[in-house]
């Protein structure tokens, strides 16, 4: 004769089940977090909805059998979940669902994410990324570039880059695609362009001896504020990144733009003039001066 499997468990059964002591088990009973029946005036567990109970909770775990939360994992995200999808900070995650106005759902007094609500958000955006689009993106990346890599290449200021992407002949030859919330432009179509006019040409392409149109790449700047030894100030940065401002320099160094002057006019660090009153320091040697400079001070 086959035995009939158990249906329910005594409260006794379920808190040994859980590792809990008797308080706790009635604890969880009276919160009516799963059903119970009277059988013979004494309380017992239903098992099936126990079962569908902890399969949507992830605060308790049996002391031996399956981890807790197999559903509700397929239901919901934590912040730690969407963190690792996304790559960023789990506090980064409650500020980017909240602005997206994806509300949270209350699981053992901790907030969780529908799957399908994430899903959705997630399709509707491109700034943010998981493991796969990531890997997509990179090769999409290799055959186009961004708004700074076409301003270096033409050795021109970003403005000027979005000034052509305005222009009549900009708009119907550079192919404009978005990756991770940002432009970039199809390097087939930046070749097509490049070949139908002469107006923005590289450096290596410029005619001697004709002046240049615009500013060079490395002329403009971008401004960012510090803290320092006397307070907050505003440091003018090089768009370059293998360039320097003298700012930057002084700031690198933890000393005077006057001092950075005097390195300059003595020989101890290169400094190129890309304007009358621009100049700029090539960035690599700087660093190895300045590696230099600092184990000479610790002497």
């Amino acid at each position: 004769m086959t035995r009939r499997p158990k249906t329910t468990m005594s409260v006794r059964e379920m808190g040994n089940l859980l590792g809990l002591k008797k308080v706790d088990s009635y604890w969880l009973v009276h919160k009516g977090f799963f059903e119970t029946i009277l059988v013979g005036g004494k309380m017992r567990v239903v098992i099936e909805s126990f079962e569908n109970w902890y399969a949507h909770q992830a605060k308790y775990q049996k002391v031996t059998g399956e981890p807790p939360g197999e559903l509700l994992k397929q239901e919901s995200y934590s912040a730690r979940d969407i963190a690792g999808i996304l790559g960023v900070s789990e506090s980064y995650v409650y500020e980017i669902m909240k602005a997206a106005g994806v509300k949270p759902v209350m699981v053992d007094f901790r907030q969780r994410f529908r799957r399908e609500d994430f899903e959705r958000w997630y399709s509707s955006q491109t700034r943010f990324r998981n493991d796969e689009d990531r890997r997509r993106d990179e090769e999409i990346e290799e055959s186009s570039m961004s708004m700074p890599d076409m301003a270096r290449l033409l050795d021109v200021p970003r403005s000027v880059v979005y000034g052509i992407l305005q222009s009549d002949l900009g708009k119907e030859m550079l192919e404009v695609i978005i990756i991770a919330g940002r432009k970039r432009i199809t390097r087939e179509s930046f070749d097509r362009w490049y070949a139908s006019q002469t107006r923005y040409l590289k450096p290596e392409d410029q005619p001697e001896g004709v002046p240049r149109r615009h500013k060079s790449y490395a002329d403009t700047l971008v401004k960012k504020k510090v803290k320092t030894d006397s307070g907050p100030r505003e440091i003018r940065y090089s768009s370059n990144p293998e360039y320097l401002t003298i700012d930057e320099a002084a700031y690198m160094a933890k000393v005077s733009m006057d001092r950075i002057y005097r390195w300059i006019q003595s020989g101890k660090i290169p400094a190129l003039k890309v304007a009358k009153r621009v100049t700029r320091i090539p960035r690599r040697d700087f660093e190895m001066f300045l590696e230099e400079y600092m184990k000479q001070d610790k002497e």
